[in-house]
């Protein structure tokens, strides 16, 4: 909660000193005053030591009127060059503090500001702790020792949430932008909602702003999709890093990797495989790497000589010489299948580029003919653009008659031939990866099975009483390759495992989004609804007439007033007149606020209006609109306002209301005695 207890303006002149005090209380405090008497001066003071002068259209001193920082005018035509002005302001949350800040000064910069600790105006002790700090500068938001702003939000308990900017970056709130959420001056104020927001390329910042003003769950859940977002960006890297492990062990191995792919995903690890594709069926890694160790048992013993394994050798020659013809079949046609998998890709990838600037050129063209124009083409109204004669585009008979496709079903017609391409060459390129697997595949055992027959042919023309020199090399291959397989499998076995601890972390991470996936928890539901039925029930207590009340509502986007008729959606400020739009703003300011009441949300309890019976609003309007003020359960409310400079209006107006004058008689700015 933010309370202002007082406000005391000090200004020297070089004819004596001037300036303005005054204590204010709970509740509606109305600063009554005729123009140019000095309101709007005071309204400017508040915001100048609070710092949020940013409102007014600029920064520091220059955004003050000329009566607190150039001359003083007293009495009428009597002018006082200011030579120091400062501004004591008094605030309370939980605690007192008295705020400084200087306007005009030779010794003290506009963007410096001391804090006191306890209260400098209404209590007794004036000798208290003094702490300098710095605004409009390079840490005035984010300095925990010096920055104004920071103290600020900390005084004022507000942990101020991380919101994303135009660079696609997240950057803390700022208190400027909050601000006009509660505080509404006379000039730009009240053209628009938030209209004296500073810009500071945060998205959607209004959004944002109510968000953190109804304190909505939604901050909550962008952390957590925050956090959720970080894990799954190390899930990928993590598993990237996996995949790659076991497409290297595939590759080395010559097996197909199955069961698992580049991207996270639930797996069951018993899927996960290493497959080679034989004549008839398919083989895991870890039954070939058993196949293997027992035809080592078939070479236990000594080696035998080349005389006892002739028949054996002229037996696997002719055996081997058969495999490589069926091999070298099977590697011809693969290749083969290869080199036309490739040229049908590259022909459905040149169909992919002209459907799809077919489907440009339509949806285009379909633009401009909703827009209401005419699509020029020659061809498209069957003229021939050579000779201009009439042509026709069918070769069936001209009695048989022929609808031509509209634009719409024209571009159904190619969006659905570009998804069917898409997928066909996706599939085509999955299935030439295979092929390219299998191919490397027979290049390995064609180049085995011709060191197999180099060594037996060799084998046979040797001496029959030499030991056998294709046995020998059998057995070493063999052993290379069952020990290779070992490894292998080992490193394989490692990377399931990880694979599998992932794809857990991948299951968790889901059930963490499905509880988040809503844009809104129930309870945000609840205050939306809330704050759509208060703004409802208060245009109808300040006679709001433009459109009927039923149409209204509040937008899921934004937050913002609509009209919704006929489920077409219109901006309220468009479809209200100048003083029903008044209304409008009225209305939302005071709803955020009670919203926020009732919820325990983050607004300061706050209002400030500058000047708000604006474009001659009807007395019995402004009336309603001071008594909803006057009856807001807890907080403070100041209504800077001249009724018009009349007396019988301003006691029309507060009649039977519970308020708080502050009476500006003449001039806000005299003499101090």
């Amino acid at each position: 909660m933010l309370k202002i207890n007082a406000i005391k303006i000090e200004i020297t002149t070089v004819d004596g000193s001037y300036g303005f005090e005054h204590a204010f209380s709970k509740g509606l405090n109305i600063i009554r005053g005729n123009n140019s008497s000095g309101k709007s001066s005071l309204f400017q003071a508040v915001l100048y030591a609070l710092g949020l002068e940013e409102l007014l259209g600029g920064k520091n001193e220059k955004t003050m009127q000329s009566v607190l920082k150039d001359t003083v005018e007293y009495p009428d035509e009597a002018f006082h060059k200011i030579i120091q002005s400062q501004i004591y302001l008094e605030i309370e949350n939980k605690s007192v503090v008295t705020i400084k800040r200087a306007i005009v000064s030779p010794s003290e910069d506009a963007k410096l500001i001391d804090v006191f600790y306890g209260a400098l105006l209404t209590g007794t002790n004036k000798h208290l702790k003094r702490q300098s700090m710095f605004v409009h500068d390079k840490g005035s938001a984010s300095n925990s020792i010096y920055g104004f702003h920071l103290f600020l939000a900390n005084f004022l308990e507000w942990e101020l949430p991380e919101v994303p900017n135009s660079q696609g970056q997240y950057t803390h709130l700022y208190l400027q932008q909050i601000a006009p959420s509660f505080i509404v001056e006379q000039k730009s104020g009240w053209a628009d909602f938030f209209a004296t927001m500073p810009y500071y390329g945060i998205k959607q910042a209004s959004s944002r702003v109510i968000e953190f003003i109804l304190n909505m769950d939604i901050f909550e859940n962008q952390k957590k999709k925050q956090e959720i977002g970080y894990q799954s960006d190390m899930l990928k890297e993590k598993w990237k890093t996996s995949f790659i492990q076991l497409s290297n062990i595939a590759r080395d191995t010559r097996f197909i990797l199955q069961g698992v792919t580049d991207h996270p995903s639930i797996v069951n690890i018993d899927e996960i495989c290493l497959l080679k594709e034989r004549e008839t069926d398919a083989v895991t890694i870890e039954n070939e790497y058993l196949y293997l160790k027992h035809e080592m048992l078939k070479y236990d013993g000594e080696v035998r000589t080349v005389g006892e394994n002739i028949e054996l050798n002229e037996k696997r020659l002719e055996d081997l010489q058969n495999k490589l013809n069926l091999k070298s079949l099977q590697y011809d046609k693969i290749s083969s299948d290869l080199l036309l998998g490739e040229q049908q890709i590259n022909q459905y990838e040149t169909q992919l580029l002209d459907v799809i600037s077919d489907l440009n050129k339509n949806k285009a063209a379909l633009k401009v003919v909703k827009l209401g124009g005419d699509i020029n083409s020659e061809i498209s109204k069957s003229i021939c653009p050579t000779c201009h004669q009439q042509i026709e585009d069918t070769l069936l008979p001209q009695d048989v008659q022929q609808v031509p496709m509209r634009l719409e079903d024209n571009i159904k017609y190619l969006e659905s031939e570009k998804k069917m391409l898409e997928k066909y060459i996706e599939g085509q390129k999955r299935i030439q990866k295979e092929n390219q697997i299998r191919t490397n595949q027979l290049k390995d055992e064609l180049t085995e099975l011709r060191a197999d027959i180099r060594r037996i042919k060799k084998d046979l023309i040797s001496d029959s009483r030499m030991p056998s020199i294709a046995e020998i090399e059998n057995r070493l291959n063999l052993q290379k390759k069952v020990e290779f397989l070992e490894k292998k499998i080992e490193e394989f076995e490692i990377q399931k495992l990880q694979i599998q601890l992932l794809s857990n972390t991948y299951s968790s991470i889901l059930a963490q989004k499905s509880e988040i996936d809503g844009t809104y928890s129930k309870l945000d539901n609840k205050k939306i609804e809330e704050l759509k039925l208060s703004f409802i029930r208060l245009l109808k207590e300040f006679k709001y007439e433009s459109k009927p009340i039923n149409t209204i509502s509040l937008s899921l986007d934004d937050y913002m007033p609509l009209n919704q008729i006929d489920g077409e959606k219109y901006n309220i400020r468009f479809d209200s007149s100048a003083s029903d739009f008044i209304r409008c703003l009225w209305a939302y300011y005071i709803s955020l606020m009670l919203v926020s009441i009732n919820y325990n949300g983050n607004h300061p309890n706050i209002l400030m209006f500058d000047e708000p019976k604006q474009q001659d609003m009807s007395e019995e309007g402004f009336r309603n609109f001071l008594k909803e003020l006057s009856e807001i359960p807890i907080g403070q409310v100041f209504v800077f306002a001249s009724f018009e400079n009349k007396d019988e209006s301003f006691i029309s107006v507060t009649n039977n209301i519970e308020y708080h004058l502050v009476k500006i008689e003449d001039k806000l700015i005299k003499p101090l005695f």
